[in-house]
């Protein structure tokens, strides 16, 4: 068995403590008030290109990557700080179970804020379910975006004490400035992975497809970031030693 519940309900506990709920409610808002605006403001201009500019600009650069980060970062970063690591590593309980049954609780609560953020923005913006499936790749981008995410962030938590500065650094050096300047980094981007995806599922004018890597590198790449961050995480927890800083 790979999830064990005692571990899942602190997970839970720990993800939304803190008043971290109040972030996570806050950021999924924010696209579906700015397609509210837009519709209301927009008049006549296209409204597939104002939500694709939301859900790319606010949603996928923003909203998803931080959501991922403020949960994620306190998956095992908290219990390093506060010592109950030691707790996960001198009970009898499979390394790879405490790893899977983390990534899967917080993993869950972000996708499902996301997902929920993304469709429901892309609905009010184009007021129906569009037949280019514009919202539909947007929404399963999103789910796999907060799944990479979080496992990432997952093990920065175990890396470092400074989780959450690492992955900001990720998200404004690597994803915002590098992999926007070399296209030989893009393929190491989450960010391209989502879109890539969303390019994949929709049938807009190609004129407006935003994903800059090959379809077949992103879902290859996305299986592989997704394997290695989830393998460092328990080789990294099965190392960890008592009273070791992080």
């Amino acid at each position: 068995m790979l999830i064990n519940s005692a571990i899942a309900g602190l997970t839970w506990r720990q993800s939304l403590a803190k008043r971290r709920w109040i972030i996570v409610v806050v950021l999924a808002a924010l696209p579906v008030i700015m397609a509210l605006v837009t519709r209301i403001y927009s008049g006549n201009d296209d409204p597939i290109v104002m939500i694709t500019d939301i859900l790319q600009n606010l949603s996928v650069v923003v909203v998803i990557p931080v959501i991922a980060l403020t949960l994620a970062s306190s998956g095992f970063g908290a219990e390093v700080d506060d010592g109950t690591v030691v707790y996960l590593i001198t009970k009898p309980i499979s390394r790879v179970e405490v790893v899977i049954t983390k990534l899967l609780v917080t993993s869950a609560i972000c996708i499902g804020a996301t997902v929920l953020s993304t469709l429901a923005a892309g609905l009010i913006g184009l007021q129906h379910l569009d037949p280019t499936r514009l919202v539909v790749g947007f929404t399963v981008a999103a789910a796999l975006g907060s799944f990479l995410y979080t496992a990432i962030f997952l093990a920065l938590g175990l890396i470092t004490r400074r989780g959450m500065l690492v992955g900001l650094i990720y998200l404004v050096v690597w994803e915002g400035t590098i992999s926007q300047l070399f296209p030989g980094t893009r393929s190491l981007s989450v960010r391209q992975y989502m879109l890539v995806v969303t390019d994949a599922i929709s049938t807009v004018d190609p004129m407006l497809h935003l994903g800059k890597i090959p379809t077949a590198t992103a879902y290859q790449m996305s299986v592989i970031v997704g394997v290695l961050a989830v393998a460092l995480c328990i080789h990294r927890l099965r190392t960890f030693e008592v009273g070791q800083s992080g």
